[in-house]
């Protein structure tokens, strides 16, 4: 499945309600996705721009957006996500391209 990277931003109600809500709107953000056909691989939390990194498995764009437009309407949080190709094909995409390097 094509993998796709979310960039996430807690709102003020996400953080204002973290004490008693958080742990269990982390699950629903990964139960939504999984309703839709989609997988959780990694989340990491982060100091600075975004609260947290997640990388997904989703079978197809429109899947992604879904999710991030179901998780985003809980009002907890702000998602960017976007595609993700992996450095393995990558490199065949610009051999792909540009032509071999000799």
């Amino acid at each position: 499945m094509p993998i796709y990277v979310s960039l996430v931003r807690f709102t003020q109600h996400g953080l204002s309600t973290m004490k008693d809500q958080g742990i269990e709107r982390a699950e629903m953000v990964k139960k939504n996705a999984h309703a839709l056909g989609g997988k959780l691989l990694q989340a990491y939390y982060c100091l600075g721009e975004y609260d947290v990194v997640a990388v997904w498995d989703f079978p197809d764009n429109r899947t992604a957006m879904k999710a991030a437009v179901l998780n985003a309407s809980l009002g907890h949080i702000r998602i960017t996500t976007m595609p993700a190709v992996p450095r393995e094909e990558w490199k065949k995409i610009l051999q792909e391209s540009l032509g071999k390097r000799k």
